[in-house]
């Protein structure tokens, strides 16, 4: 098994321990076509990046396309931040990222006391009633459709949902599941195998905040190769996944 690109990595403009230009040339080392560099979003309290810093990495980026012969796509790992679908990108901002993963961190910050209460609150508290995990699928399920989210990240990390009717809507919306390496066993068997059934296109990414980590995805290969998952559903194991907001044509 190999992969053609990992688009989900984080540099030290967040929790990362590494430069982008160390996790783009071990990208390069490892054979990879395409690497997307997606530091944490906006809101993220302790570790996020800052919309200056978005703006300085992009002049970093530019330099290193020139650099070296590997395709580097610039984007964030946004935050779910409510039960109406908000993210930490604004609408007017998202055709300056070229990948936008969803993920959902109880870093981010709260956007009003409604919302630490009925969001916020429940989530860091670990609150799983049927009520609650019907809420938090909403939730993904409306970032997807008002959104133009290209992965959506690491499901029931931090927050429990029903991953199937998420698989379902995204889906229809060609949103790519991932499957994460740091987080491999979030999802159960059967629920993998439910979502397969899906036909949802999944992406195999390492969530790597280390460039030695870029592109080894051992623990998720085991998973594949022991549920059977059909690698024609897993877009970056056989060619270059289609995103939202870039194609290799693009000129910057």
């Amino acid at each position: 098994m190999r992969l053609f690109g990992d688009y989900h990595t984080h540099t030290i403009y967040s929790d990362g321990k590494s430069t982008i230009e160390e996790n783009v040339r071990s990208a390069v080392n490892k054979g990879l076509k395409q690497i997307a560099i997606t530091d944490h979003s906006f809101s993220h309290m302790a570790n996020g990046i800052s919309r200056d810093g978005y703006k300085e990495q992009t002049e970093t980026i530019k330099e290193l396309r020139e650099k070296y012969n590997i395709d580097i796509l610039h984007g964030v790992e946004t935050n779910l931040t409510s039960l109406d679908g908000d993210i930490d990108v604004f609408s007017d901002e998202r055709k300056d990222f070229d990948i936008l993963v969803l993920g959902y961190h109880y870093s981010y910050r709260p956007l009003s006391f409604k919302n630490f209460f009925n969001f916020w609150l429940p989530c860091f508290l670990g609150v799983n009633t049927k009520k609650r995990i019907a809420l938090n699928t909403q939730a993904y399920i409306n970032a997807i459709k008002k959104n133009e989210i290209d992965i959506v990240a690491h499901l029931n990390y931090r927050v429990k949902v029903d991953p199937v009717a998420i698989a379902m809507v995204a889906k229809e919306n060609n949103t790519y599941i991932e499957l994460n390496t740091r987080h491999a066993e979030e999802l159960s068997d059967e629920q993998l195998q439910a979502m397969v059934k899906t036909g949802v296109k999944f992406i195999v990414n390492t969530d790597s905040h280390f460039y030695e980590n870029i592109a080894k995805p051992n623990r998720v290969f085991a998973i594949i190769e022991k549920l059977k998952i059909p690698t024609e559903q897993i877009v970056n194991m056989h060619d270059l996944p289609r995103f939202k907001n870039y194609n290799l044509d693009k000129k910057y």
